[in-house]
């Protein structure tokens, strides 16, 4: 047997290093207390490598956090399902073009994308196309760094020589990376830039004597000027207000066709058909669908109309709730909202429907969203 052996070996901390020896031959103990070893020869200072605190508090951040289970209160309950509070809680975010300091929910964020054939920068409403394939979710930094190198050389070039118009006046209007028909990736790159979620003020920055004329530029003006030469040269969409809008309302239909797949295959009770507006107290509460129906003479509901109505606690009193009710073909358009009536079993009949449970939860918040997108505040009372 070799005599190297009998010569004690560090070992790596472990559970067992804590404690007392098993028997008289163990070489040595860790007292991780007062920070030392204890060897037949004596004392020995504790190095951090076999300090099992020094572990336990390297490797603390490092055990990934368990996924979110199910509410352990009616407090969190309530919060799951009601989509008002799970938006004002969003983090606070600020629109990089009024200055407002509002919940994430309530702004649009912008991430630049490269475009696959000119590498011009171009400006993307990025959590609207979280699920399409050409936004990268770990874009290459060797890429990004080319990019802006090339960037800056673009911009000091053009200040040399004199630049003359284009022979296609179409050569620079081609359409944006972000078309879900695109094949090439697209990668964002820089910090996201927020601005109010408002088809009007998006709108504004194409038209001339609006205060809001190129105001796209300003969207990086809080960050580092590196980033900032990126923002005033990035290509911004002529129809950015409607191409947000088209996303919105797409994101929305498909959510609605979704869950009526469940109700209709799986005896899902998400969305409600209700028998007229006394019907809805007696339904769960959410918010309300409203499909036009000339043949019923009903008054339009407008923007943010809500519907008042009650429930009953566990002492069988009466306690107001109000709902809010979605025209939805002023939101989704006729043709979606035709759409929806037709491919979904669950609308084809009736005209006044209720989203229920905690799954609808955030297709009420993007319905909401959606409203505030939309609606007109100056002729609002």
């Amino acid at each position: 047997m070799s005599s190297s052996q009998d010569v004690a070996q560090p070992r790596a901390p472990s559970a067992a290093a804590t404690k007392e020896p098993k028997n008289e031959d163990e070489p040595f103990k860790v007292d991780p207390v007062n920070k030392k070893i204890e060897t037949a020869v004596g004392d020995l200072p504790l190095s951090p490598v076999m300090d099992p605190s020094f572990w336990e508090a390297r490797q603390r951040y490092q055990t990934p956090k368990a996924k979110p289970g199910k509410a352990q209160n009616s407090v969190e309950r309530q919060f799951r399902a009601n989509p008002f509070a799970k938006a004002l809680a969003t983090p606070l975010r600020q629109c990089s073009i009024t200055h407002q300091r509002l919940p994430k929910f309530f702004l649009q964020d912008f991430n630049l994308i490269q475009h696959p054939e000119t590498g011009a920068p171009w400006w993307v409403p990025r959590s609207l196309m979280r699920h399409e394939s050409h936004v990268a979710e770990h874009p290459d930094k060797e890429e990004i760094s080319e990019a802006i190198q090339k960037q800056e050389a673009a911009i000091n070039a053009e200040k040399d020589v004199t630049t003359t118009p284009p022979e296609n006046e179409e050569e620079g209007k081609a359409s944006v990376v972000a078309d879900t028909d695109t094949s090439k990736a697209g990668r964002p790159y820089g910090p996201s830039a927020y601005a109010l979620a408002r088809k009007d003020l998006f709108a504004a920055f194409k038209t001339e004597g609006s205060g809001f004329m190129n105001s796209h530029k300003r969207l990086f003006g809080g960050s580092s000027s590196r980033y900032r030469i990126f923002g005033g040269r990035a290509v911004w969409r002529e129809d950015m207000d409607t191409y947000i809008l088209d996303l919105m309302r797409r994101e929305v239909v498909d959510h609605l066709l979704y869950l009526s797949r469940l109700c209709v295959e799986q005896a899902r009770y998400y969305i409600v058909r209700c028998y007229g507006w006394d019907d809805v107290q007696h339904k769960h509460k959410g918010a309300l669908l409203w499909f036009q129906n000339e043949t019923e003479g009903e008054a339009l509901p407008g923007p943010f109309a809500t519907f008042d109505t009650h429930t009953r606690n566990l002492q069988g009193e009466n306690n107001p709730v109000t709902v809010a009710v979605h025209n939805m073909p002023m939101l989704l358009g006729d043709e979606q909202a035709a759409r929806l009536k037709s491919e979904a079993r669950v609308f084809g009949e009736g005209s006044i429907f209720m989203l229920a449970g905690r799954r609808t939860a955030d297709l009420q918040a993007n319905l909401w969203r959606l409203q505030g997108y939309l609606a007109d505040y100056r002729n609002m009372p």
